[in-house]
């Protein structure tokens, strides 16, 4: 029986392995490379980041010894993009990490995260042409401060990117019962209906031609979901936009009035 999306992209993915020594051994061997990987990404995000630090610091220099208006307003784009490429070298590597030690969940109040990856990418959307707009939240979850920063950042991201020029973004929280469910709406080409079950997976760019991006942030979204507990899912209307979601638990401290309902206002 095919699996619906959102079990394809939740956390309940099951792979049947057949028994016996061969397979044990396979076993063996594909952990042993799982495990050398993720040490090389652990690596080398540290490494790189290290020229990134430099880059950044000298475009803050050259910015105060004096430049253009015009060359200053480049200079920020381009100190942007830097520290975008810095903080998904780190979802990279806490990606590759995953499972090595339980998160620790605690409260976090989703209105701040939100405005934090708003702030991230607005920069990037006005660029792109994008109109991102992201709804206040009083609501607060039960999750990895950073780990969930990475999933939504990821997703809000991928968004901007497929929505294309003179698209819009919208970001919203839902209460449903004692979860919460943030949603990622765009009003983009939309994602064909054989490609959904794969879009999760690494180096899938849900059929994009154009060379941007590898394709590894929502395998990054799926496997950070999957070490916490949340569910992610997709659903697309070709020619009419997309929606991704991850659903978490609702805090007890979170606030009794209703949240804005992303659904009520689409992209």
């Amino acid at each position: 029986m095919a699996r619906r999306p959102d079990e394809e992209a939740g956390m309940g993915l099951t792979v049947a392995i057949p028994g016996g020594p061969a397979a044990g051994e396979a076993l063996m061997r594909a952990e042993a490379a799982r495990c050398a990987m993720a040490r090389l990404l652990a690596v080398a995000g540290h490494d790189l980041k290290q020229p990134l630090q430099v880059a950044l610091m000298s475009i803050e220099r050259a910015v105060s010894d004096g430049v253009a208006p015009r060359a200053a307003a480049r200079l920020g784009l381009a100190s942007d993009a830097l520290q975008r490429l810095a903080r998904e070298l780190d979802d990279l590597a806490r990606s590759s990490q995953a499972g090595h030690a339980p998160p620790r969940i605690e409260t976090v109040p989703l209105g701040a995260l939100l405005a934090t990856v708003e702030e991230e990418w607005q920069l990037f959307a006005e660029a792109c042409g994008v109109r991102l707009r992201v709804r206040a939240s009083g609501l607060c979850g039960r999750s990895e401060g950073a780990m969930l920063a990475t999933i939504l950042r990821n997703l809000v991201g991928n968004a901007i990117k497929y929505a294309g020029r003179g698209g819009r973004v919208l970001v919203g929280c839902r209460r449903r019962g004692s979860r919460i469910v943030v949603e990622i709406h765009d009003n983009g080409l939309g994602i064909a209906p054989e490609r959904l079950a794969g879009i999760f997976e690494a180096f899938d760019r849900g059929g994009r031609r154009d060379g941007v991006g590898l394709g590894l942030g929502l395998h990054i979204v799926r496997q950070t979901a999957q070490a916490l507990g949340h569910a992610v899912a997709v659903q697309s209307h070709p020619g009419r936009g997309s929606t991704f979601s991850v659903t978490l638990p609702r805090s007890g401290l979170a606030p009794d009035h209703e949240a804005p309902d992303a659904a009520d206002a689409r992209a």
